[in-house]
Protein backbone atom coordinates (compact mmCIF):
# COMPACT_ATOMS: atom_id res chain seq x y z
CA UNK A 1 0.00 0.00 0.00
CA UNK A 2 1.47 3.36 -1.03
CA UNK A 3 1.59 6.25 1.37
CA UNK A 4 -0.85 9.03 0.50
CA UNK A 5 1.40 11.40 -1.44
CA UNK A 6 1.07 13.71 -4.43
CA UNK A 7 3.86 12.06 -6.46
CA UNK A 8 1.99 8.75 -6.61
CA UNK A 9 -1.20 10.53 -7.75
CA UNK A 10 0.69 12.37 -10.50
CA UNK A 11 2.25 9.09 -11.67
CA UNK A 12 -1.28 7.68 -12.11
CA UNK A 13 -2.38 10.88 -13.89
CA UNK A 14 0.39 10.33 -16.44
CA UNK A 15 -0.60 6.67 -16.80
CA UNK A 16 -4.28 7.51 -17.33
CA UNK A 17 -3.34 10.19 -19.82
CA UNK A 18 -1.26 7.77 -21.93
CA UNK A 19 -3.10 4.45 -21.47
CA UNK A 20 -6.69 5.68 -20.91
CA UNK A 21 -7.02 3.54 -17.76
CA UNK A 22 -5.34 2.33 -14.59
CA UNK A 23 -5.45 -0.99 -12.76
CA UNK A 24 -8.20 -1.92 -10.31
CA UNK A 25 -5.66 -1.90 -7.48
CA UNK A 26 -4.60 1.61 -8.40
CA UNK A 27 -8.22 2.76 -8.59
CA UNK A 28 -8.86 1.30 -5.14
CA UNK A 29 -5.85 3.20 -3.83
CA UNK A 30 -7.05 6.53 -5.21
CA UNK A 31 -10.51 5.89 -3.76
CA UNK A 32 -8.97 5.08 -0.37
CA UNK A 33 -7.57 8.62 -0.27
CA UNK A 34 -11.15 9.86 0.11
CA UNK A 35 -11.70 8.00 3.40
CA UNK A 36 -13.30 9.77 6.40
CA UNK A 37 -9.96 9.93 8.24
CA UNK A 38 -8.29 11.58 5.23
CA UNK A 39 -11.16 14.07 4.95
CA UNK A 40 -10.62 15.05 8.59
CA UNK A 41 -6.87 15.53 8.20
CA UNK A 42 -4.84 15.59 4.97
CA UNK A 43 -7.75 16.66 2.74
CA UNK A 44 -9.11 19.19 5.24
CA UNK A 45 -7.76 22.69 4.45
CA UNK A 46 -8.46 23.74 8.04
CA UNK A 47 -6.54 20.89 9.62
CA UNK A 48 -2.98 21.37 10.87
CA UNK A 49 -2.24 18.08 9.10
CA UNK A 50 -3.56 19.26 5.74
CA UNK A 51 -1.53 18.20 2.71
CA UNK A 52 -2.00 20.89 0.07
CA UNK A 53 0.15 19.09 -2.51
CA UNK A 54 -2.02 15.98 -2.22
CA UNK A 55 -5.22 18.04 -2.48
CA UNK A 56 -3.93 19.76 -5.63
CA UNK A 57 -2.91 16.41 -7.10
CA UNK A 58 -6.41 15.02 -6.52
CA UNK A 59 -7.94 18.09 -8.15
CA UNK A 60 -5.79 17.34 -11.21
CA UNK A 61 -6.73 13.66 -11.02
CA UNK A 62 -10.47 14.28 -11.11
CA UNK A 63 -10.02 16.82 -13.89
CA UNK A 64 -8.33 14.26 -16.14
CA UNK A 65 -10.95 11.65 -15.15
CA UNK A 66 -13.59 14.11 -16.35
CA UNK A 67 -11.72 14.60 -19.63
CA UNK A 68 -11.46 10.85 -20.25
CA UNK A 69 -15.17 10.34 -19.61
CA UNK A 70 -16.04 13.21 -21.96
CA UNK A 71 -13.83 11.58 -24.62
CA UNK A 72 -15.86 8.37 -24.27
CA UNK A 73 -13.38 6.29 -22.28
CA UNK A 74 -14.57 3.90 -19.58
CA UNK A 75 -12.51 1.73 -17.26
CA UNK A 76 -11.25 1.17 -13.75
CA UNK A 77 -10.63 4.91 -13.30
CA UNK A 78 -14.43 5.29 -12.98
CA UNK A 79 -14.18 3.50 -9.61
CA UNK A 80 -12.27 6.48 -8.15
CA UNK A 81 -15.35 8.72 -8.36
CA UNK A 82 -17.54 9.16 -5.32
CA UNK A 83 -21.02 10.67 -5.14
CA UNK A 84 -20.35 11.66 -1.53
CA UNK A 85 -21.23 15.35 -1.28
CA UNK A 86 -19.38 15.84 2.02
CA UNK A 87 -17.55 19.09 2.50
CA UNK A 88 -14.11 19.31 0.81
CA UNK A 89 -14.62 16.09 -1.15
CA UNK A 90 -17.41 17.77 -3.10
CA UNK A 91 -15.06 20.34 -4.61
CA UNK A 92 -12.35 17.77 -5.38
CA UNK A 93 -14.61 15.39 -7.32
CA UNK A 94 -17.06 17.89 -8.88
CA UNK A 95 -15.64 17.83 -12.47
CA UNK A 96 -15.69 14.01 -12.57
CA UNK A 97 -19.22 13.80 -11.12
CA UNK A 98 -20.52 16.30 -13.67
CA UNK A 99 -18.82 14.43 -16.51
CA UNK A 100 -20.09 10.97 -15.59
CA UNK A 101 -23.65 12.28 -15.28
CA UNK A 102 -23.48 14.08 -18.63
CA UNK A 103 -21.28 11.78 -20.74
CA UNK A 104 -21.12 8.47 -18.86
CA UNK A 105 -23.41 5.45 -19.06
CA UNK A 106 -26.41 5.12 -16.75
CA UNK A 107 -25.15 1.87 -15.19
CA UNK A 108 -22.16 3.67 -13.67
CA UNK A 109 -24.55 5.89 -11.72
CA UNK A 110 -26.30 3.10 -9.78
CA UNK A 111 -25.53 3.54 -6.09
CA UNK A 112 -28.37 1.46 -4.59
CA UNK A 113 -29.46 -2.00 -5.78
CA UNK A 114 -32.20 -4.01 -4.05
CA UNK A 115 -33.05 -7.60 -5.00
CA UNK A 116 -35.71 -10.08 -3.89
CA UNK A 117 -35.35 -13.44 -2.15
CA UNK A 118 -35.57 -15.45 -5.37
CA UNK A 119 -32.55 -13.75 -6.95
CA UNK A 120 -30.63 -13.61 -3.69
CA UNK A 121 -30.98 -17.38 -3.24
CA UNK A 122 -28.88 -18.10 -6.34
CA UNK A 123 -26.18 -15.47 -5.82
CA UNK A 124 -22.61 -16.68 -5.29
CA UNK A 125 -21.76 -13.36 -3.61
CA UNK A 126 -24.48 -13.08 -0.97
CA UNK A 127 -22.02 -11.44 1.44
CA UNK A 128 -22.13 -8.07 -0.35
CA UNK A 129 -25.88 -7.65 0.24
CA UNK A 130 -27.52 -6.67 3.51
CA UNK A 131 -30.77 -8.41 4.49
CA UNK A 132 -33.76 -6.21 5.32
CA UNK A 133 -36.79 -7.83 6.90
CA UNK A 134 -39.76 -5.71 7.90
CA UNK A 135 -41.94 -8.43 9.44
CA UNK A 136 -41.12 -11.94 10.54
CA UNK A 137 -43.88 -13.56 8.48
CA UNK A 138 -42.96 -11.70 5.27
CA UNK A 139 -40.14 -12.10 2.79
CA UNK A 140 -36.82 -10.28 2.99
CA UNK A 141 -35.23 -7.96 0.48
CA UNK A 142 -31.48 -7.55 0.06
CA UNK A 143 -29.69 -4.28 -0.45
CA UNK A 144 -26.27 -3.04 -1.48
CA UNK A 145 -25.53 0.67 -1.26
CA UNK A 146 -22.43 2.73 -1.93
CA UNK A 147 -21.37 6.28 -2.73
CA UNK A 148 -18.81 4.91 -5.20
CA UNK A 149 -19.37 5.04 -8.96
CA UNK A 150 -19.40 1.79 -10.91
CA UNK A 151 -21.24 -0.49 -8.46
CA UNK A 152 -22.90 -2.21 -11.43
CA UNK A 153 -19.61 -3.56 -12.80
CA UNK A 154 -17.18 -3.52 -9.88
CA UNK A 155 -15.51 -6.98 -9.67
CA UNK A 156 -16.63 -9.23 -6.80
CA UNK A 157 -14.19 -12.06 -6.10
CA UNK A 158 -15.44 -15.37 -4.71
CA UNK A 159 -12.68 -17.93 -4.51
CA UNK A 160 -10.93 -18.06 -7.88
CA UNK A 161 -13.96 -16.63 -9.72
CA UNK A 162 -14.91 -13.01 -10.37
CA UNK A 163 -18.47 -11.72 -10.78
CA UNK A 164 -20.25 -8.41 -11.25
CA UNK A 165 -23.77 -7.36 -10.32
CA UNK A 166 -24.15 -6.18 -13.90
CA UNK A 167 -23.81 -9.77 -15.13
CA UNK A 168 -26.76 -10.81 -12.98
CA UNK A 169 -28.92 -7.97 -14.24
CA UNK A 170 -27.91 -8.26 -17.91
CA UNK A 171 -28.28 -12.06 -18.04
CA UNK A 172 -31.53 -12.52 -16.14
CA UNK A 173 -33.38 -9.22 -16.04
CA UNK A 174 -34.71 -6.45 -18.26
CA UNK A 175 -35.75 -2.90 -17.30
CA UNK A 176 -39.49 -2.44 -17.24
CA UNK A 177 -39.82 1.15 -16.02
CA UNK A 178 -37.63 4.16 -15.13
CA UNK A 179 -39.13 6.77 -12.82
CA UNK A 180 -37.58 10.16 -11.95
CA UNK A 181 -37.96 10.72 -8.21
CA UNK A 182 -38.86 14.40 -8.07
CA UNK A 183 -39.53 14.56 -4.35
CA UNK A 184 -39.15 12.57 -1.13
CA UNK A 185 -42.81 11.41 -0.91
CA UNK A 186 -42.50 9.91 -4.41
CA UNK A 187 -39.34 8.06 -3.39
CA UNK A 188 -41.01 6.70 -0.27
CA UNK A 189 -44.08 5.56 -2.24
CA UNK A 190 -42.10 3.69 -4.91
CA UNK A 191 -40.00 1.97 -2.26
CA UNK A 192 -43.19 0.74 -0.56
CA UNK A 193 -44.59 -0.41 -3.91
CA UNK A 194 -41.42 -2.39 -4.59
CA UNK A 195 -41.70 -4.05 -1.18
CA UNK A 196 -45.23 -5.18 -2.04
CA UNK A 197 -44.05 -6.61 -5.38
CA UNK A 198 -41.32 -8.63 -3.63
CA UNK A 199 -43.56 -9.85 -0.79
CA UNK A 200 -41.69 -7.83 1.83
CA UNK A 201 -44.75 -5.73 2.69
CA UNK A 202 -48.44 -6.41 3.11
CA UNK A 203 -51.07 -4.07 1.76
CA UNK A 204 -52.97 -2.69 4.72
CA UNK A 205 -56.33 -0.99 5.02
CA UNK A 206 -55.00 2.54 5.60
CA UNK A 207 -57.56 5.31 6.24
CA UNK A 208 -56.83 7.30 3.05
CA UNK A 209 -55.84 6.27 -0.48
CA UNK A 210 -55.56 8.17 -3.77
CA UNK A 211 -55.47 7.08 -7.40
CA UNK A 212 -51.67 6.95 -7.69
CA UNK A 213 -51.21 4.75 -4.63
CA UNK A 214 -54.06 2.41 -5.56
CA UNK A 215 -52.85 2.00 -9.16
CA UNK A 216 -49.25 1.28 -8.14
CA UNK A 217 -50.10 -1.09 -5.29
CA UNK A 218 -52.50 -3.00 -7.57
CA UNK A 219 -49.78 -3.55 -10.17
CA UNK A 220 -47.30 -4.53 -7.44
CA UNK A 221 -49.77 -7.06 -6.02
CA UNK A 222 -50.14 -8.57 -9.51
CA UNK A 223 -46.34 -8.90 -9.86
CA UNK A 224 -46.19 -10.61 -6.47
CA UNK A 225 -49.11 -12.90 -7.32
CA UNK A 226 -47.39 -14.05 -10.54
CA UNK A 227 -44.12 -14.71 -8.70
CA UNK A 228 -42.18 -12.41 -11.02
CA UNK A 229 -38.73 -11.70 -9.62
CA UNK A 230 -37.72 -8.04 -9.58
CA UNK A 231 -34.86 -5.69 -8.78
CA UNK A 232 -34.90 -1.97 -8.02
CA UNK A 233 -32.02 0.43 -8.50
CA UNK A 234 -31.59 4.08 -7.66
CA UNK A 235 -28.88 6.10 -9.37
CA UNK A 236 -27.00 9.28 -8.57
CA UNK A 237 -29.48 11.30 -10.61
CA UNK A 238 -32.32 10.02 -8.43
CA UNK A 239 -33.91 7.75 -11.01
CA UNK A 240 -35.75 4.67 -9.75
CA UNK A 241 -35.33 1.79 -12.23
CA UNK A 242 -37.24 -1.49 -11.90
CA UNK A 243 -36.07 -4.69 -13.61
CA UNK A 244 -38.03 -7.94 -13.92
CA UNK A 245 -37.16 -11.42 -15.17
CA UNK A 246 -36.60 -11.45 -18.93
CA UNK A 247 -38.87 -14.46 -19.35
CA UNK A 248 -41.71 -12.64 -17.59
CA UNK A 249 -41.30 -9.10 -18.88
CA UNK A 250 -44.06 -9.54 -21.47
CA UNK A 251 -46.50 -10.33 -18.65
CA UNK A 252 -45.44 -7.27 -16.65
CA UNK A 253 -45.67 -4.98 -19.67
CA UNK A 254 -49.11 -6.26 -20.68
CA UNK A 255 -50.32 -5.63 -17.12
CA UNK A 256 -48.91 -2.11 -17.17
CA UNK A 257 -50.68 -1.43 -20.48
CA UNK A 258 -54.15 -2.07 -19.05
CA UNK A 259 -55.84 1.34 -18.58
CA UNK A 260 -56.61 2.02 -14.93
CA UNK A 261 -60.14 3.14 -15.78
CA UNK A 262 -60.81 -0.39 -17.09
CA UNK A 263 -59.62 -1.82 -13.76
CA UNK A 264 -61.90 0.60 -11.89
CA UNK A 265 -64.78 -0.26 -14.21
CA UNK A 266 -64.33 -3.96 -13.41
CA UNK A 267 -64.27 -3.25 -9.67
CA UNK A 268 -67.53 -1.34 -10.05
CA UNK A 269 -69.07 -4.16 -12.03
CA UNK A 270 -68.02 -6.60 -9.29
CA UNK A 271 -69.66 -4.36 -6.64
CA UNK A 272 -66.36 -3.70 -4.84
CA UNK A 273 -66.91 0.05 -5.20
CA UNK A 274 -69.91 2.07 -6.35
CA UNK A 275 -70.05 4.51 -9.28
CA UNK A 276 -69.61 7.57 -7.08
CA UNK A 277 -66.46 6.16 -5.50
CA UNK A 278 -65.17 5.16 -8.95
CA UNK A 279 -65.68 8.71 -10.21
CA UNK A 280 -63.94 10.15 -7.17
CA UNK A 281 -61.04 7.74 -7.63
CA UNK A 282 -60.56 8.53 -11.33
CA UNK A 283 -60.60 12.25 -10.47
CA UNK A 284 -57.42 11.56 -8.44
CA UNK A 285 -59.06 12.50 -5.16
CA UNK A 286 -58.17 10.83 -1.88
CA UNK A 287 -60.87 8.54 -0.54
CA UNK A 288 -61.55 7.84 3.11
CA UNK A 289 -62.42 4.23 3.84
CA UNK A 290 -61.51 2.94 0.38
CA UNK A 291 -61.83 -0.90 0.32
CA UNK A 292 -58.19 -1.32 -0.68
CA UNK A 293 -57.74 -5.02 0.01
CA UNK A 294 -60.96 -6.09 -1.73
CA UNK A 295 -60.22 -3.78 -4.64
CA UNK A 296 -56.73 -5.20 -5.13
CA UNK A 297 -57.79 -8.83 -4.80
CA UNK A 298 -60.52 -8.33 -7.39
CA UNK A 299 -58.27 -6.29 -9.68
CA UNK A 300 -55.39 -8.79 -9.61
CA UNK A 301 -57.79 -11.48 -10.89
CA UNK A 302 -59.05 -9.12 -13.59
CA UNK A 303 -55.54 -8.13 -14.71
CA UNK A 304 -54.50 -11.79 -14.84
CA UNK A 305 -57.51 -12.65 -17.00
CA UNK A 306 -56.87 -9.75 -19.41
CA UNK A 307 -53.16 -10.54 -19.69
CA UNK A 308 -53.75 -14.26 -20.28
CA UNK A 309 -56.36 -13.51 -22.96
CA UNK A 310 -53.99 -11.08 -24.69
CA UNK A 311 -51.04 -13.51 -24.59
CA UNK A 312 -53.17 -16.39 -25.88
CA UNK A 313 -54.39 -14.19 -28.74
CA UNK A 314 -50.81 -13.19 -29.59
CA UNK A 315 -49.69 -16.83 -29.52
CA UNK A 316 -52.57 -17.96 -31.76
CA UNK A 317 -51.93 -15.14 -34.20
CA UNK A 318 -48.25 -16.04 -34.43
CA UNK A 319 -49.06 -19.70 -35.05
CA UNK A 320 -51.47 -18.76 -37.84
CA UNK A 321 -49.03 -16.31 -39.42
CA UNK A 322 -46.26 -18.93 -39.34
CA UNK A 323 -48.37 -21.45 -41.26
CA UNK A 324 -47.23 -21.91 -44.92
CA UNK A 325 -49.51 -20.18 -47.37
CA UNK A 326 -51.26 -18.01 -44.77
CA UNK A 327 -50.16 -14.78 -46.38
CA UNK A 328 -51.35 -15.90 -49.84
CA UNK A 329 -54.73 -16.99 -48.49
CA UNK A 330 -55.38 -13.60 -46.89
CA UNK A 331 -54.58 -11.59 -50.01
Amino acid sequence: MRLPNADSVYRLIRKLDKQNDISLKEADWIYSLLSPSMLRTKLNPRSVRANCELMNALVDWFNIVAQKIEQGHRGNFIFTITFNRQRYIDELTLPARKAIKKYGVSEDLYDVIVIDEKLYSVLPYKHVFREIKYRENLKSIYKIETTRAGLYRYPIKVGHLTYTIGELINDQLAPVVTIPLTNSPDGALYREVFKVATGARDITQDPYFGKKEIELFTLAAFIKNKGISCVATINAENHFVVFVEKGQIHIAKEAMNIPFDKIVENATRENVIDKNMAKTLLNSEYIAGFPMIDFINTSVKYIDSVVQTKLEWQSTRKMVEDEPGWVEETR
